[in-house]
């Protein structure tokens, strides 16, 4: 959604914000698949990115490039456009904090990616090399600490509220990934344990985008509560999905190849639903447990896809939706709320087009 604007500066932390005259140029290297789109000016999206690609940039060429490479292969920014997008909910024009408040959450979001990437001995990332490929495990894991360090620096700056909620925000990713560790090869793993588990590794964090959108954009205290509840229900419909879709899509439509959970020994929902079909259950049972080579990485996905784990996941997934959709209609009937309204139930919609077409192709 394209509003007509001059372009401004928008200064930041360090070297600060450039924004130039090409931004739509720079706001094109973004790919934000439609079921995730929201109304976001193309100017403030550009500034965002010009934003991520400054906090990063340092007197260190090899940290910058290090720090840089998966800015640089694009992604969705759905993090920061969540917090962009929840400021739209106040009537100003968009502000340096809004915008640095956006880049702390996606610092934190991409140095989660560098660390889980070494957990996984993962090789792709985004279609590119990972980084723990490229330069190494020790070399990824201290530009993941670089990232979080960033982002503790920009939250600080924005006043004690934010700071405090990144750091809480951190303790409860922190949380969810020692759960999801322990859990490795569980075969009986509890389907509480496991949404307790994506609910601080992934809710947590779209809810403080939200929450951090609100609080930068100074909105009542209802709307903050709101949004950030918004935040929690949207991130266990995202993380629902993205555990159907290991399962079920493509390596070209994941960017990294699928089966990695499976794999490593991370049962999640449609899994866990699969290993309680009595037609399919068994023979998974006897597959999991321990990791799994490629031929039995492909027969677990095929088990699962073929059970009834993969409408019972889309079910839950479509209520967590639902939560969301009618906590976003409370903010009000204006643009912005009926957006995030639609927004769960477009991701769960396109969801279950995709399983339906990656099912009917195999």
């Amino acid at each position: 959604m394209a509003f007509a604007a001059a372009p401004r500066r928008v200064a930041g932390t360090g070297a600060g914000c450039r924004f130039l005259a090409l931004w739509r140029i720079v706001a094109g290297l973004v790919n934000s698949p439609d079921p995730f789109a929201l109304p976001i000016r193309e100017e403030d999206l550009a500034q965002l990115e010009l934003c991520l690609r400054d906090s990063v940039t340092g007197d260190d060429p090899f940290l910058n490039e290090v720090a840089s490479h998966l800015i640089e292969a694009g992604g969705k920014r759905l993090r920061p456009s969540l917090t962009i997008a929840a400021s739209y909910l106040h009537a100003g024009e968009i502000t340096q904090d809004i915008l640095l408040g956006g880049v702390s959450v996606e610092l934190v979001h991409l140095a989660s990616l560098y660390h889980d990437d070494v957990m996984d001995e993962a090789t792709r990332r985004r279609n590119v090399e990972s980084v723990n490929a490229r330069w190494g495990n020790l070399v990824a894991i201290v530009a993941g600490d670089f990232l979080l360090a960033r982002s503790a620096e920009i939250a600080a700056s924005l006043g004690t509220e934010v700071a405090g909620l990144l750091a809480a925000t951190l303790a409860r990713l922190c949380q969810g990934q020692v759960a999801e560790v322990r859990a490795a090869f569980q075969i009986d793993r509890d389907e509480q344990d496991y949404l307790r588990c994506i609910a601080n590794k992934t809710a947590a964090l779209m809810s403080t985008a939200c929450r951090i959108g609100a609080l930068t954009a100074g909105l009542d205290r209802s709307q903050i509560e709101g949004m950030s509840d918004f935040g929690e229900a949207f991130g266990m419909v995202f993380q629902i999905r993205d555990d159907v879709l290991d399962v079920v899509a493509s390596e070209s439509e994941l960017g990294k190849p699928p089966g990695q959970d499976l794999a490593e020994g991370i049962y999640t929902l449609p899994v866990q639903r699969a290993l309680l079909d009595p037609t399919v259950g068994p023979r998974l049972r006897d597959l999991l447990g321990h990791p799994l080579d490629q031929s039995e990485r492909e027969e677990a996905r095929t088990l699962v896809a073929a059970s009834p784990g993969i409408s019972a996941a889309h079910k839950i997934a479509r209520g967590y939706a639902e939560a969301a959709s009618t906590t976003a209609e409370r903010l009000g009937d204006a643009v912005i709320p009926k957006a995030f309204a639609e927004l769960s139930n477009n991701v769960v919609d396109d969801l279950e087009r995709t399983t339906a077409g990656v099912l009917a192709r195999s």
